[in-house]
């Protein structure tokens, strides 16, 4: 009887386990990767990328608003911003100016994972002092 018992459930455990969808391709979409072998790279690097957003970030005329704006957005296999979505917001429209200034990106030089191009998962934080 114990027997039989343990059979049924390590038959069970082995459906489950190897009825799973690939990590990475889930329903026909990619999953975006946080690690990479080689991270995508912003035309002339992170410096010129942390320039970008804050040339072109337009603060409101709030007084004394200062903090922390956490955004993360997906850089697709064609280099493209995608999927953003602000994490931590300060109020006043500083998520959709953030938005607004990650969708005028220039295009990226995609990350790779074996060779081949992939999404991957990228989280900005903005400091914001008026």
């Amino acid at each position: 009887m114990k027997r039989k018992l343990l059979l049924m459930l390590a038959l069970i455990v082995t459906q489950f386990i190897f009825g799973q969808a690939p990590l990475n391709n889930v329903k026909g979409i990619p999953v975006p990767f946080e690690t990479v072998e080689n991270q995508p790279i912003f035309p002339g690097g992170n410096n010129e990328f942390i320039k970008f957003v804050g040339k072109n970030f337009r603060a409101p005329e709030v007084e004394d608003l200062s903090g922390v704006i956490k955004v993360t957005f997906i850089i697709e296999a064609n280099g493209t911003i995608g999927e953003i979505k602000v994490i931590q917001d300060l109020g006043h429209g500083t998520g959709e100016e953030v938005k607004r200034v990650l969708r005028s990106s220039p295009q990226w030089t995609p990350g790779d994972q074996g060779g081949k191009p992939v999404r991957v998962l990228y989280t900005l934080p903005i400091t914001v002092r008026n």
